[in-house]
């Protein structure tokens, strides 16, 4: 990749205006130009019992170009995609990078509320949607500014496509030009635009196939949505780029996910640690082969060791973690080529080209072993945040991205993610870190989730709550629990008040939201 010199990205601040660089150029939608000339009639994709292949989805992106230039789409322009993982979603957004738009990938789940707040800060030029979905945005967007999925109006998908040739060309962005802007979930507030450049992106498919040896007799299996960058970057974009087949799901079900392994023989599975707890409980007393499976990979929160050793002791597979965030990943993991299994706790070391310093309160890097912020840092960081540039200058720092994430560094270099700055209990001065605490209720057999959360207290400041939900064959009560606790953690981090519950409140990307279990 060329050097470059870059500058401070106007995007960020109000209005748009590319960084400056010196080398070549390059657009993430060239990903399929590269791969449909070696793969040809391969199924890319398969969707609802239909092979899409690899050829038939290149001549869509050129249509698609050419009609999105056709109708007055232009660089730099916003191009928003709401729908559920189908074909059709790719080709949107790589037909809409094709002539230089930034697109905006938003969760299908959000209210009418949040939607209008994402239209409202991203002025879209364009919106993809699904039909069943145009309820939410009818007050928002007008009609003319609609291509609708899966209807017969003129305002379709398939006629947008219908009116371009199999030939377009492609824009050549700069390497720093942005591409993508992902709104953060918002659990603390506004949702922040967080923009990524084609640079980014493509890192992000090196580094995610290279890493984990995607090949082209690979199947992988996508049921979370693609609006998140996890699924889409990780797993979709590196398994294009690699010539792998993507079966997509437009929703996730613990049987579904398990017996599309079985039947399509599915190599990879990448989801949330959230997916995995399920998947093991839907599991008992089943027959389920899943033979098939070289790893698996977890991210997006916490990763429960416990969780890591039944998957290898039902399923016969390696769960790998995997941390980032969506200003920069994939940052940490395991290669799978030399790791056999993860390291208890932790969420590997930093992958080829990454870095990671943990630092305290006044930036001095700290020494292995200690607790304190993890900053991260490499070549798949964002840009900034979209049109907020207190935010940007708050966690963008001289390229290093200051996560908000505790952790600690081993001797050989392994992260361990002890929680969120804002999570941290504060119990009578010392310092509690939830992780640890929820670590230890996992290993007892009654807990299928748990989340500890800090509750105000005249006394101590802080006190520890730890909510649980049981699986269904197991009985506990909080005095067992506490005891269980006792025995294995000093006695100022043993909960002081246990609360059961159906379920833990989560957020679109399966993250459980504390802030809802304080009260």
């Amino acid at each position: 990749m060329s050097a470059s010199v870059r500058e401070p990205h106007e995007a960020i601040g109000g209005a748009l205006a590319y960084w400056d660089f010196k080398g070549g150029t390059m657009n993430l939608a060239h990903i399929l130009l590269q791969s449909a000339p070696l793969y040809g009639d391969k199924a890319l994709f398969r969707y609802n019992g239909t092979d899409y292949e690899f050829d038939a989805i290149q001549t869509q992106i050129h249509q698609l170009a050419h009609a999105l230039r056709m109708r007055g789409v232009q660089r730099g322009d916003r191009v928003l995609l709401l729908a559920k993982n189908k074909p059709e979603w790719v080709v949107a957004m790589l037909g809409s990078l094709a002539v230089g738009a930034i697109v905006v990938p938003v969760n299908p789940a959000l209210t009418a509320a949040e939607l209008g707040y994402i239209v409202e800060h991203s002025e879209p030029s364009l919106v993809f949607v699904d039909t069943d979905l145009l309820a939410s945005i009818e007050q928002c967007v007008p009609e003319r500014l609609r291509a609708v999925f899966g209807d017969e109006q003129p305002d379709s998908f398939d006629l947008l496509l219908a009116q371009g040739i199999p030939q377009a060309e492609f824009a050549e962005c700069e390497p720093q030009e942005p591409a993508v802007i992902f709104y953060t979930s918002g659990t603390t507030g506004r949702p922040k635009g967080v923009l990524l450049s084609h640079e980014a992106l493509s890192a992000i498919t090196e580094i995610s196939g290279g890493n984990f040896q995607i090949r082209p007799d690979d199947k992988s299996i996508i049921p979370n949505s693609l609006s998140f960058i996890y699924p889409l970057m990780i797993n979709c974009c590196a398994c294009i780029r690699a010539g792998a087949t993507i079966v997509l799901q437009d929703r996730f079900h613990p049987e579904l996910v398990l017996r599309t392994i079985e039947s399509e023989r599915i190599t990879i599975f990448m989801g949330v640690p959230t997916m995995y707890t399920m998947m093991l409980n839907w599991a008992l007393g089943k027959d389920v082969d899943a033979s098939s499976l070289r790893y698996c990979v977890a991210a997006g929160s916490s990763l429960s060791w416990n969780v890591v050793q039944q998957m290898q002791q039902t399923f016969g597979v390696t769960l790998y973690d995997l941390w980032g965030q969506t200003e920069g990943t994939p940052i940490t993991s395991y290669d799978p080529a030399t790791e056999r299994q993860g390291r208890r706790d932790s969420c590997g070391r930093a992958l080829p080209g990454c870095a990671v310093r943990i630092v305290d309160e006044d930036d001095r890097e700290l020494p292995h072993g200690e607790v304190g912020e993890v900053l991260l840092k490499g070549p798949n960081v964002m840009l900034g945040y979209y049109k907020n540039l207190q935010a940007t200058q708050e966690t963008l720092r001289d390229g290093w991205v200051y996560t908000g994430d505790l952790g600690r560094l081993d001797a050989d270099g392994y992260l361990y993610i002890v929680g969120r700055k804002r999570d941290m209990i504060i119990r009578g001065g010392a310092n509690v870190y939830p992780v640890e605490i929820e670590e230890t209720l996992y290993q007892h057999p009654a807990v299928l989730e748990c989340a500890v959360v800090g509750t105000p207290d005249e006394l101590y400041g802080e006190t520890i709550k730890a909510c649980i939900v049981t699986r269904e064959a197991h009985q506990a009560s909080a005095e067992e629990l506490q005891d269980h606790c006792r025995q294995l953690l000093a006695e100022y981090k043993v909960p002081s008040a246990v609360a059961f519950m159906d379920e833990l409140p989560k957020g679109p990307t399966g993250k459980i939201l504390k802030r809802l279990l304080r009260v």
